[in-house]
């Protein structure tokens, strides 16, 4: 299909379908890319079908096929699963068998719960298997057909669309490459000196060396830990200081105040408060108080583990008072117990999610981001680099599955690197993918713009398991 513009008049078609985004038509068109991707349903669908699908008759059509009866195991450790994440996300290889058995090259496929588009995936990647899984795949299926199928693929949530959107558009590697070392020269030139600390060669008295020409260490990560009240003195405890133990990693049920001696748990005390001026919403709000217990740093070729110093705590004060130049969001959680669960701590917008650090490079990648491609490979970092991020001392750090938990020990992790990291994955995660899929953003409960019996083959996983054929 040819590229189009997608215009009022367009969105004027599909806007009573079920599903249609909460936005502006300025904001959905901006986003979009026709007619292989809108922001809404997308009214270029029909068209599709008649370009790429065959006409159904009934009185000559001879399919069969035996249900698909194998197991289906692939492992979730590749580049391109681990590209982008997402709460519900099946891999591509396994979605590629039920592609093959059930469908031919050229059919038409639909899946409705797209998620990040890796339905679409799988069906181009049908024409251009890694040789070790056709090998594999030719050995359990002696009448395997090879070549791509073609996807429509919708999603009632316009960040997964997003996603599967540039998941499923062709890449330049190397304009990508130089494009996101652009943006990323641009942050580090802004942002870079927020991740600097110094070297400490003597622990206990803190004294400070710094390398050649004045060098300090880099920043990894920062461990952050929740301050309690104890409820017998009043005093102020830090979690990490009274709860986990150092040499083993485990954190203890049952601690001692350190002030008054008391045996206490977590569900004894209350949390500490502090209250600052967010500039963003121009009012005093309070939230929870958590403070830094734990640096770890590169300095020379080695890691090195220190509390932080008074250069670093002025370094987080400085941060915490400069007025933020870019813009970003601040919106309200939304209606929910899990998305309002942490109300109770002053986390209520969708910012304070985040440290003022993380926040500041993210607005400047932001800002200095020109096309999807760019803020795809951002969206990409905001859940590992948000408080969610839980410190476990007796286990990698993790965000725990399906919720907004926020921990009393998180780890905030260097967010310039992990994006460094996030662009070598992409641009080796990027298959030979062309613009045969055409996506929309609504509910699966109203597809009236995909006209019947124009489908070869329906995959759906709506609760994060394997397919269903229909």
């Amino acid at each position: 299909m040819e590229k189009r513009k997608l215009t009022k008049a367009d969105i004027d078609k599909v806007r009573n379908i079920e599903g249609f985004p909460i936005a502006k038509d300025e904001d959905i068109i901006a986003l979009s890319d026709a007619p292989y991707y809108t922001a809404c349903p997308n009214p270029f669908i029909e068209d599709f079908i008649r370009e790429n699908g065959k006409p159904y008759d009934e009185a000559t059509d001879d399919y069969h096929r035996e249900p698909f009866a194998a197991d289906v195991s692939e492992g979730k450790n590749e580049p391109i699963y681990n590209a982008h994440s997402y709460h519900t996300k099946v891999p591509h290889k396994a979605i590629m068998r039920y592609i093959l058995h059930y469908t031919k090259p050229g059919d038409i496929v639909f899946d409705g719960f797209c998620g990040t588009g890796m339905t679409g995936v799988a069906a181009q990647l049908c024409g251009n298997p890694e040789p070790i899984f056709k090998m594999q795949i030719e050995q359990e299926m002696k009448d395997v057909q090879w070549g791509p199928r073609k996807a429509i693929l919708t999603d009632l949530s316009p960040a997964a669309t997003f996603i599967a959107y540039n998941y499923n558009t062709p890449v330049d590697v190397s304009a990508f490459r130089k494009e996101a070392d652009r943006i990323l020269a641009e942050v580090k030139r802004e942002c870079e000196w927020m991740y600097e600390t110094s070297h400490i060669t003597n622990e206990k008295n803190q004294q400070i060396a710094f390398g050649h020409n004045g060098q300090k260490g880099r920043l990894n990560y920062t461990i952050w830990s929740d301050v309690f009240i104890c409820p017998t003195c009043s005093k102020e405890l830090v979690f990490w200081e009274v709860a986990v133990d150092k040499e083993s990693g485990k954190v203890t049920d049952v601690f001692s105040c350190p002030h008054c001696g008391s045996e206490l748990k977590k569900t004894d005390c209350s949390r500490a408060q502090e209250t600052h001026v967010d500039n963003k919403l121009g009012d005093t709000v309070r939230m929870a108080k958590q403070v830094p217990v734990l640096i770890n740093y590169t300095w020379g070729k080695k890691r090195y583990d220190k509390r932080p110093d008074e250069n670093d705590i002025a370094l987080y004060e400085k941060i915490a008072t400069m007025a933020m130049p870019y813009w970003y969001p601040t919106d309200r959680m939304c209606e929910g117990s899990e998305s309002r669960r942490n109300d109770r701590y002053g986390i209520t917008r969708v910012h304070q999610f985040y440290t003022r650090r993380a926040l500041y490079v993210f607005a400047t990648f932001k800002h200095y981001a020109s096309n999807s491609k760019a803020l795809w490979l951002l969206t990409s970092t905001t859940e590992g680099s948000s408080k969610l991020n839980r410190e476990r001392p007796n286990g990698l750090p993790s965000k725990l599955s399906g919720t907004l938990y926020i921990s009393s020990m998180i780890r905030e992790i260097d967010v310039i690197s992990f994006i460094e990291r996030k662009i070598t994955k992409f641009v080796s995660s990027v298959k030979d993918i062309c613009s045969d899929n055409i996506i929309g953003t609504q509910s699966c409960t109203d597809v009236t713009n995909v006209e019947a019996s124009s489908i070869d083959y329906i995959f759906t996983d709506p609760a994060g398991n394997y397919g269903l054929t229909a």
